[in-house]
């Protein structure tokens, strides 16, 4: 990309003897993203601190046992953000999810008044979101994807030509104009979030579960797993097909179930997939809380 961002994480991070306040609330994206306005308004108060990657979020996560971490894990849009998912995976029975939190997301155009703009700038989900009306409205725009929403305004604002697609909170933040907003607004565009830790702890209130699974490479394997569920009257809301590194055609399954992990009949079908070689390794129980407002 032509432009001279570069987006810092918090500093001393890698540094082994480094002291952190307790409760801390790392998060994906710099300030002013769809992460962090999640973040501020969970953990309102608390100590945030930003990354650039999911990946190093985890890291230090891994390195931090009192932090908590809050992560995108999918937009209605733009689908699945598999390096959560990859995340969660790498580090089995020692990263659980806690809670789940959601955005309905409203999205501006941002850029300058007085400049015409020659590429749209934004996250690989709201560039899907927009797709059809950037076509009608600018059809000779490029839209370019961007690590976050906040990149993307810091990269219209560095650059001459260039505008964004992200919170309408953005224009303030980056010294940009709100060139069009909510663009799409009858669309339902909402993502979801995790609260991500080292404890597995399930809240009192707790509605959902999730799993890593992997399964024997043999035919039928996949359905004989879904069946105990089935038969369980359990409703699978998410499951994630990922590949095994270095063993092709194998693969790793992240699922999310409606059901505590301590309910008899979730228990009864995970003991049933088990017995039919399935291995299984809880993610944990987790509350789903009420859906933020992106303009509230």
């Amino acid at each position: 990309m032509a432009c001279g961002y570069q987006f810092q994480g918090p500093p001393g991070v890698n540094e082994p003897n480094l002291v952190v306040p307790s409760e801390t609330i790392a998060y994906f994206g710099p300030e002013g993203s769809f992460t962090h306005m999640v973040a501020q308004r969970r953990y309102s108060g608390r100590h945030l601190i930003p990354f650039k990657t999911i990946p190093e979020l985890f890291e230090y996560l891994d390195a931090t046992p009192d932090a908590k971490g809050v992560v995108p894990i999918e937009n209605s849009s733009g689908g699945a953000i598999m390096p959560t998912i990859d995340g969660l995976i790498e580090r089995e029975e020692r990263i659980f999810i806690e809670e789940e939190l959601s955005l309905d997301v409203k999205l501006a155009l941002l850029g300058r008044k007085d400049r015409q703009f020659e590429v749209v700038y934004s996250h690989f989900a709201p560039l899907q979101h927009c797709e059809k009306w950037l076509k009608r409205h600018y059809p000779h725009a490029v839209a370019l994807n961007a690590p976050s929403t906040s990149a993307a305004a810091q990269f219209a604002q560095q650059e001459e030509n260039a505008a964004a697609i992200g919170p309408l909170q953005s224009a303030e933040l980056h010294g940009l104009d709100v060139l069009y907003y909510p663009i799409e607004e009858r669309v339902e565009n909402v993502t979801q979030f995790f609260v991500l830790s080292q404890s597995h702890r399930a809240a009192p209130n707790s509605s959902k579960s999730s799993y890593i699974v992997a399964l024997p490479n043999v035919a039928g394997s996949l359905f004989g797993f879904l069946g105990p569920f089935k038969d369980a009257a359990i409703n699978l809301t998410r499951i994630q097909s990922r590949p095994i590194i270095g063993h092709p055609n194998s693969h790793l399954f992240f699922i999310e179930i409606e059901g505590v992990e301590t309910e008899p009949r979730v228990i009864h079908a995970i003991e049933a997939a088990r017995k039919g070689g399935a291995r299984v390794s809880s993610l944990g129980s987790y509350p789903v809380m009420p859906r933020y407002p992106s303009d509230g």
